[in-house]
């Protein structure tokens, strides 16, 4: 769909490399980045913001890990309070310690010291924890899932900057093309004009010419116009400032060098290979997962658990004081134990987890089925379309070293007055539909070659 667009976008002219007709220009802007299709994959690997994003969520990931696993090593925490009563409670009691005349029958007593200040520390140990056990494992794989999208996120990243490296580099050959048919048209002008003013050749051979030369004009300013959104698409691909000037060094036939390919095509035919095909099978493997985490949170949690605590209460605030009596010292506690967590009934909850989790494996499981079943048919239509690509593009080649001589032979008959000027028109016009057509029977053989390379996850280099 790519293509189409840019195709509609630049016109008529299909974007492809000109190194078979002539060299490339070398004119660029002062102080442009040289970017190979490698080095610009490179750039996109270091700056691309989809790519940083998804690193970021490895680390995340591992992360998650840590923290899962902080859970079963052993838990210290501290504390420490004070309190100081405003009023000092009490409690009426009857009087039983003087029973002399006169003594009231209830009197008032204060138990509570006016300062009190408890340190504590305290350790807990799970012992025993199957939904733990389990949500440990899944952590892992999560942070497994997590590279598995990093790597299929680097494989797109790979993926779009070459489609787009390709569009733009083929589009400036194009471009360079037109120049030169351009060059051959006006010394092809200005020799008919010459003609026509000895009387050798009619005013109408002069038009058609200039009538050629203009339509290759207008196709030249829609390619240059079309070439800024494509390197501006190239740039956003690499993750660099759109403003930076990049001179690209890598034509198609370059490009179709470097791009690695599988030495038989007929008998290769694997798809597991794709990040896709893991990255399914990896979510069912959370989902088993995540169900047994449900079934083993039924079992019961056990728990140790040890505590020292010191406690002190005194008649005023005396911390900073020294020799003081008994009664305000502090007075030690230690206790451990064993605590038992067991799910009795949760409104049938768990088991509703747990037929949820069912189904979501079973729609995983059509996907990697669906996946599975598309990714062959993906293998065998890219086969079938490189096939005819290689087929298409020699007799392109064929047909455009057939219009080339015609048009050679036009121009010499022409010269030597045995010719007109239409038979000239016509045989550039074929040739140039000669060269259209070959350009875009490369430029689709190479993104045959790339979409076979993704259909079976084979590195692009």
């Amino acid at each position: 769909m790519k293509k189409y667009i840019i195709i509609l976008l630049i016109g008529p002219v299909a974007a492809i490399s000109n190194s078979v007709f002539g060299q490339a220009s070398n004119e660029t802007s002062s102080g442009a980045m040289k970017l190979s299709i490698k080095q610009a994959v490179e750039q996109a690997l270091t700056h691309n913001a989809d790519l940083k994003k998804a690193k970021i969520d490895v680390k995340i990931s591992q992360e998650t890990v840590k923290q899962t696993i902080a859970i079963g090593l052993p838990q210290v925490s501290a504390s420490f309070g004070y309190q100081q009563y405003l009023t000092i409670p009490g409690q009426w009691i009857r009087n039983s310690f003087n029973p002399a005349p006169g003594a009231p029958e209830y009197i008032f007593l204060q138990f509570q010291q006016k300062i009190g200040s408890t340190a504590n520390i305290s350790v807990n140990q799970l012992l025993f924890d199957g939904s733990y056990l389990v949500g440990l494992k899944a952590t892992k794989e999560f942070m497994n899932m997590s590279q598995l999208l990093e790597a299929k996120t680097d494989y797109d990243v790979q993926l779009n900057v070459v489609k787009s490296y390709l569009m733009v580099a083929s589009t400036r050959k194009n471009i360079d093309l037109i120049d030169a048919n351009m060059n051959t048209l006006e010394k092809s002008l200005n020799d008919v004009k010459a003609l026509n003013k000895e009387g050798f050749a009619e005013s109408l051979d002069v038009k058609r010419l200039q009538y050629s030369y203009n339509n290759l004009k207008i196709q030249k300013e829609k390619l240059n116009d079309g070439i800024q959104i494509l390197t501006m698409a190239l740039k956003l691909q690499m993750g660099i400032d759109v403003n930076t000037a990049i001179e690209l060094t890598d034509d198609i036939e370059t490009i179709d060098k470097t791009i690695g390919f599988v030495e038989d095509i007929q008998a290769t035919g694997d798809f597991k290979a794709r990040p896709e095909y893991a990255i399914i099978n990896q979510s069912i493997r959370l989902g088993e997962l995540d169900k047994q985490r449900y079934k083993m949170g039924m079992l019961p949690r056990f728990v140790a658990f040890y505590q020292h605590q010191q406690l002190t209460q005194r008649p005023e605030f005396n911390f900073f004081q020294s020799n003081l009596t008994p009664n305000n010292n502090w007075v030690p506690s230690d206790v451990i134990g064993l605590q038992v967590q067991l799910s009795i009934f949760d409104g049938m909850s768990t088991f509703s987890k747990i037929r949820e989790v069912n189904y979501k494996l079973d729609k995983a499981k059509l996907d990697l089925s669906n996946f599975s079943n598309a990714a062959n048919f993906e293998i065998n239509k890219n086969r079938s379309t490189y096939l005819l690509g290689l087929k298409q593009a020699s007799l392109q080649k064929e047909n455009l070293d057939l219009a080339r001589e015609i048009y050679e032979k036009s121009n010499i008959k022409y010269k030597e007055g045995v010719g007109s000027s239409l038979e000239i028109v016509q045989s550039e016009t074929e040739l140039k539909n000669a060269q259209i057509n070959y350009l875009n029977a490369m430029y689709d053989l190479v993104i045959s070659k790339i979409e076979f390379n993704k259909s079976i996850g084979k590195s692009l280099f």
